[in-house]
Parts: C-alpha cells; sequence; structure tokens
C-alpha cells in the first residue's frame, strides 16, 4: 500500500496514536465556540460570532493533528523515542490550546468590532490589557515553536532509521523536506517569542520589538514560500533519477 509516492508502513492503529488521537479530540473540545448549549437566541447569536476563530484554530491543529497521523502511516515506528517525543508533543499542545483560543479569539472579535459586526460587551483592554499582550504572546511563540520542533525532531529520528526503513529516493527527499519546513515553521514561532519577551523584559522597546517580531515572521514566511515554489520541481528530478536507476 502506498500513501502517493511513500510506502505506508504503519498499517494498524498503535496504541500510542490511540492515546494522541484522543488528546486532539479533547484539545478540539476545548476550542469549541461554547462548551454551553445556548439557551436564547441572543446566545446563540453571540457563540456565531466565534465561527471565524474558531474555523482558524480548528484548522491549526487539524493540521498538527494530520502530520502526526501521516508520520505514522508513512514510517510506523513506535520505539522508546517515538514515545517519549510524542508525550511531550501532547503535553505542549495542551499548554498551548489556551493562548492560541485566546489570542485567536480576541483578534477575531477586535476584527468583527473595527468591521461590520461590532460587540458592545467587548472591550479589548478589559479582555487583553497591554500590560498582558507580551507574556500571553512569548508563550504562543514558543509554544508554537516547541510543536514544530517535536515534529522536526520524530522525522530526523526516521531519516536516522531510513536504511533500516528501507526508505527510496523519493521518501529520503520527502522527509528532509518535512525536516526543513518544520525547523523554519519553528523559528516564526521563536521569532515571535524571543520578540515578545524582549518587551516584557525590558517595556522601553516593547514596540521595536513587536515590530522586529513582524519582521521575522514575515521574512521566514517568505523563505518557507521560496521553499515550496521549488520543492516540487526538485522532487520531480529526484523521481526522473530513481526512474532512471530502476530502468537501467
Amino acid at each position: 500500500m502506498r500513501d502517493g509516492d511513500f510506502r505506508v508502513r504503519g498499517k494498524e492503529i498503535s496504541r500510542i496514536e490511540g492515546l494522541s488521537d484522543a488528546v486532539f479530540g479533547f484539545a478540539i473540545t476545548l476550542l469549541a465556540i461554547s462548551l454551553e448549549v445556548p439557551k436564547t437566541s441572543h446566545e446563540v447569536l453571540h457563540a456565531l460570532r466565534g465561527v471565524g476563530s474558531f474555523a482558524i484554530t480548528f484548522l491549526i491543529l487539524f493540521n498538527m493533528w494530520r502530520m502526526q497521523f501521516t508520520y505514522f502511516r508513512r514510517y510506523g515506528i513506535e520505539d522508546t523515542k517515538v514515545v517519549v517525543l510524542t508525550a511531550i508533543l501532547l503535553f505542549v499542545l495542551l499548554v498551548f490550546i489556551y493562548p492560541l483560543k485566546f489570542i485567536m479569539s480576541t483578534l477575531w472579535t477586535t476584527f468583527l468590532a473595527k468591521t461590520f459586526l461590532p460587540d458592545p460587551s467587548f472591550h479589548r483592554s478589559d479582555v487583553l490589557p497591554l500590560s498582558d499582550i507580551n507574556p500571553l504572546f512569548t508563550a504562543f511563540g514558543f509554544g508554537f515553536a516547541a510543536v514544530f520542533l517535536v515534529f522536526s525532531a520524530m522525522y530526523r529520528h526516521a531519516y536516522k532509521l531510513r536504511e533500516e526503513l528501507q526508505l527510496d529516493e523519493v521518501e529520503i527527499f520527502d522527509t528532509l523536506e518535512f525536516i526543513r519546513a518544520s525547523t523554519i515553521v519553528s523559528f516564526i514561532g521563536l521569532g515571535i517569542g524571543v520578540t515578545y519577551a524582549i518587551g516584557m523584559i525590558v517595556p522601553s522597546v516593547a514596540d521595536a520589538s513587536a515590530i522586529g517580531g513582524t519582521v521575522v515572521v514575515f521574512v521566514v514566511f517568505a523563505l518557507l514560500m521560496r521553499m515550496r515554489r521549488t520543492r516540487k520541481r526538485r522532487r520531480e528530478v529526484v523521481k526522473e533519477r530513481m526512474r532512471a536507476g530502476a530502468e537501467a
């Protein structure tokens, strides 16, 4: 069985993967628009205001789950290192989920307030005082970085076992590309965390550090997009080389 150009090695759901699915499901529950059933139409309409922020956070979390799912399908590794890394990933995820939900909800509500659907009961200065911005974004940035650093470590482990797993050239290429991409994404989180941490420690440079962090995020994101554009072309070269070698 193959997943595109990748041979499927993990065909059965392991206990560690089952635990991961349960934790991701619990985290999605924590993201819910409202944990209580609305009792009036006003409460329903108020809850629906959070659909946008829920969609964003859900997609982020779903993408993380998909990356882990793909890892287990492609490599089928269940050794001690993978178990430890998975435990770290789930721990970070459960710590990271509240800053993620709060920041996205606040940004989305602020966006609505500045556009066409203001909420008279929402005052950003009450919900998110200026003194709390730096600590919250520091936690968000470091949590985001930690998640992708764990993914990078998991794929590095698979790469070290490439001979045992009998990875072909395309599979090795895809593994190395994911390591590079996840490492770059982790730098986005580190850029956010470090710059806001500087602003928290030295309040006088808080604005400058926030601007610097934004610049870092855009530079790293541009680098990631450039890698994505060139990846397909380089991958085709690897496939052609592997095909030529098989025909020789």
